[in-house]
C-alpha cells in the first residue's frame, strides 16, 4: 500500500495559510523532515572517507545521522578514525557466515536510524552535494514513497568507460529517462529495476517493507524493490539523480561479480517467478544457450553439405555487427574491447544462470514466502 508523501506529513500545523500554499521550492525548504543515510561497509577503508565526507557535506540541513554498519574490528573503521563530525554512527555487528550481508547491515541501519527520511547509499559511492535535497524535493513534486537513481564511474578507465557504456550485457543502472517502478513493468525492456545504492525514501516504506536479513545471495537490490513495488508503494526512478561510484577495475573482478549476481538471480526466480523480471530471466537462461547451440548445429550443417563458404561470410557480419554497435555507442576504437568484454560477461551470467537453475531442484517460495505473509 502506498504512504503519505513525508513532505505533507512534516508540515506544521502552525503553519497557517502557508500550508495551504502550492508545493514550490520555497515552501518545501521552509520545513524539512529529519534525514538518515545508511550504509553497509565491509573492507571498505579505500573509499568510504570520501563517501562520507560527501554525505557530511550535503547541503540538505536536516541531515542528522550517517550511519555506518559493518563488521567487528572491520578495517573501514581505521579509515574514518580522524572524523569528528556527531553525525557520523558507527555501528558493529557480528558477522553473518557464508552469506551475502549487505541487506542484513542496512537493515540494522535502518533499524536504528531517526529520521523521517531514510537514504541508502554504497560505501564506494560518492554523492554530488545536493543529492539528498533533491531527492527530497522529487518525493513532493513527483508525490512519491521513494526516489532512486543510478551512477557514474569516478575513476576514467577503460573498465570505468565500460561499464558505464556497454550495450552487451549491462549491469550498471543508466538512467536515460525518468519512470515510475511498479509490479507490472519491473525489470521489462527500458525499466530496469532500482538498486539500494542511490535510493531516499519515506520511513512509511520501510516500515511496510523491512529488509530481509535472511537474503544473503546475491540480488538483494531487487529482491527488497520488487517487494517494495508490490505493495504499492510509487518509486520514481530520476534521470540525472547519480553518484560517482567505483566501478570494478578489472575483468576478473566483473565475472566474479556477474556469477554472483546470476546466484542470486536463481534465487530471485524461485521465490517470485511471476515477477517481469523472473520471467524475462528466465527466458534468458533457457532460450540463449538453445539459440546458441542452434547456431553451431546449423553452421555444422552447412559445412557439412560444402557450404562452409556460408558461415564463413555470415560469422563475421555478425561479429562486426556487434561490434559497430558498441563501437558507434563508445564513439572510440576501445569500442570493440567492450564487445568482446560483455560478450564473455554475458556468457558467463547466461551460462551460470541456467546451470543454477537446473542443479536447483529445491523451490525456495514456499519457504520465502513464509517471512513475507
Amino acid at each position: 500500500m502506498g504512504s503519505p508523501n513525508v513532505l505533507d506529513a512534516e508540515r506544521s500545523p502552525d503553519a497557517g495559510d502557508d500550508a495551504a500554499l502550492p508545493a514550490g521550492p520555497a515552501v518545501r525548504s521552509a520545513v524539512r523532515p529529519d534525514a538518515s543515510v545508511i550504509i553497509p561497509v565491509k573492507n571498505s577503508q579505500r573509499t568510504i572517507l570520501a563517501t562520507v565526507d560527501a554525505l557530511l557535506a550535503q547541503d540538505y540541513p536536516a541531515l542528522i545521522e550517517v550511519i555506518v554498519v559493518g563488521d567487528v574490528g572491520d578495517q573501514t573503521w581505521q579509515a574514518l578514525a580522524d572524523v569528528a563530525d556527531p553525525r557520523l554512527v558507527i555501528i558493529e555487528h557480528e558477522e553473518t557466515p557464508n552469506k551475502r550481508e549487505p541487506a542484513i547491515k542496512r537493515d540494522v541501519g535502518l533499524q536504528k536510524a531517526r529520521g523521517q527520511v531514510l537514504a541508502l547509499a554504497d560505501s564506494d559511492i560518492i554523492m554530488d552535494p545536493d543529492w539528498l535535497s533533491r531527492s527530497v524535493d522529487l518525493l513532493a513534486e513527483q508525490d512519491v514513497s521513494m526516489v532512486c537513481g543510478g551512477m557514474r564511474a569516478v575513476e576514467p578507465t577503460f573498465w570505468s568507460r565500460f561499464v558505464d557504456g556497454n550495450v552487451v550485457a549491462a549491469k550498471t543502472p543508466r538512467v536515460t529517462r525518468s519512470y515510475l517502478v511498479t509490479a507490472a513493468n519491473f525489470g521489462k525492456r527500458g525499466h530496469k529495476p532500482p538498486i539500494t545504492a542511490n535510493a531516499v525514501m519515506d520511513r512509511n516504506v520501510y516500515d511496510d517493507c523491512p529488509m530481509d536479513d535472511n537474503w544473503g545471495f546475491g540480488y538483494e537490490d531487487y529482491e527488497w524493490f520488487w517487494r517494495v513495488a508490490s505493495a504499492g508503494h510509487r518509486v520514481w526512478y530520476a534521470a540525472g539523480l547519480t553518484g560517482s561510484h567505483h566501478h570494478r577495475q578489472n575483468f576478473r573482478a566483473l565475472a566474479s561479480e556477474y556469477r554472483f549476481s546470476a546466484n542470486g538471480c536463481v534465487h530471485f526466480i524461485r521465490a517470485f517467478p511471476d515477477s517481469p523480471l523472473a520471467r524475462k530471466r528466465r527466458r534468458q537462461a533457457m532460450l540463449l544457450p538453445l539459440g546458441a547451440i542452434i547456431g553451431v548445429a546449423g553452421a555444422a550443417t552447412v559445412i557439412a553439405t560444402g557450404q562452409g563458404m556460408i558461415s564463413l561470410v555470415a560469422a563475421p557480419l555478425l561479429a562486426a555487427g556487434l561490434v559497430g554497435r558498441e563501437v558507434i555507442r563508445a564513439r572510440k576504437v576501445e569500442g570493440v574491447g567492450y564487445a568482446v568484454a560483455g560478450v564473455a560477461l554475458g556468457t558467463l551470467f547466461v551460462c551460470t544462470l541456467g546451470w543454477r537453475l537446473a542443479r536447483t531442484s529445491r523451490v525456495t517460495r514456499a519457504r520465502y514466502h513464509g517471512r513475507h505473509s
